[in-house]
C-alpha cells in the first residue's frame, strides 16, 4: 500500500513539473511578446497630417453675368428706379486712378460698339466721371473681402466683359439698358461668395489639421501608456518565471536528497 502511494505521489509530482515547465515555457513567450509590443509601442511617433489645401481658384464668367444682366433687367422693368448721380468732384487721391482711367476708356469702347456712346464734352468733364468711379471703387474696396486684389480683377473683368460679343449684343438689341455698373455689382456679389467660400474651406482645412493633429498625439500618448503597461506585464511574468524556476530547484534538491536517503538505506 505504501509503495502504490509513493508512486502515485511521483506520478503527480512529474504531472505537476511537466505542467510548471509549460507554463515557465508560456510565460517566456509571453514576455518576448510584451518586450516586443512595448517596443513598438513606445517608438510611436505623431504622424503629420496630409497640409492644409488651398482652395480652388475659382472663375467668374461671362455666362453667370449674361444670366445676371438679364435678370436684373426684367427686375428693373418691374420699378420705377430713378437712378442716384454720385457727386463729382476733383481728384482727392490717386489711389485706383490708374484702374478707373482703364474702366472709363472700356466703358467709351463698349458704347462705342454697341451704338450708345458717352456723352462727354470736355477733358473736365472726362476727368469728374473718372474720379466718381474711383471713388465708388476706392469706398467699394474697403470691405476686408476685396482690397487691391478685387479691384485690379474688376478692372480685368470688366473691361473683358465689355469686349464680349454676346454682352454687346445684349445691349445693341436692348434687352438691357444699363450695362456697366450692373457688371460690376455682378463682380462684387460673385467675388464676395467665391472669397467667402474660400475663407471658410482653408478654415476647415486648418481645423482638420489641427484635429487631426490633437488625435495624433492622443495616440502616442496612449501608445506610450500601453508600452508602460506591456513592460510592467513582462517584468511580472519574468517574476513568475522566476519564482517557478526556484520550485523546481527546490523540487530537484528534494528529489536528490530522498535519492540519497534511499540509498543509504540500501547501505544500511
Amino acid at each position: 500500500m505504501e509503495i502504490q502511494t509513493k508512486k502515485l505521489e511521483e506520478i503527480y509530482l512529474k504531472i505537476f513539473k511537466v505542467t510548471v515547465l509549460v507554463i515557465m515555457t508560456l510565460t517566456l513567450l509571453f514576455i518576448l511578446i510584451f518586450l516586443l509590443t512595448a517596443a513598438y509601442q513606445y517608438a510611436q511617433s505623431p504622424k503629420e497630417p496630409v497640409p492644409a489645401q488651398k482652395a480652388k481658384v475659382k472663375e467668374i464668367g461671362i455666362d453667370d453675368l449674361r444670366k445676371f444682366l438679364l435678370e436684373k433687367e426684367k427686375q428693373d422693368s418691374n420699378k420705377d428706379v430713378v437712378p442716384k448721380q454720385q457727386p463729382a468732384g476733383v481728384h482727392s487721391s490717386l489711389r485706383y486712378l490708374e484702374e478707373s482711367t482703364a474702366l472709363y476708356r472700356c466703358a467709351v469702347e463698349f458704347g462705342k460698339k454697341s451704338g450708345e456712346e458717352i456723352e462727354t464734352t470736355s477733358n473736365e468733364e472726362n476727368a469728374k466721371m473718372v474720379e466718381t468711379l474711383r471713388g465708388s471703387i476706392e469706398r467699394t474696396s474697403e470691405n476686408p473681402l476685396r482690397g487691391e486684389p478685387w479691384v485690379k480683377d474688376v478692372q480685368s473683368f470688366t473691361c473683358k466683359a465689355l469686349t464680349d460679343s454676346s454682352i454687346i449684343e445684349l445691349k445693341k438689341e436692348q434687352k438691357v439698358k444699363k450695362v456697366f455698373m450692373p457688371i460690376m455689382q455682378f463682380h462684387v456679389q460673385a467675388w464676395d461668395r467665391i472669397q467667402s467660400e474660400k475663407i471658410k474651406f482653408e478654415k476647415q482645412e486648418e481645423n482638420r489639421v489641427a484635429s487631426q493633429r490633437s488625435a495624433e498625439v492622443v495616440r502616442v500618448t496612449l501608445a506610450k501608456a500601453l508600452a508602460v503597461k506591456c513592460l510592467i506585464a513582462a517584468a511580472s511574468a519574468f517574476a513568475l518565471f522566476l519564482l517557478l524556476a526556484l520550485y523546481l530547484i527546490f523540487a530537484k534538491i528534494e528529489n536528490d536528497l530522498r535519492d540519497i536517503n534511499k540509498s543509504i538505506k540500501r547501505v544500511e
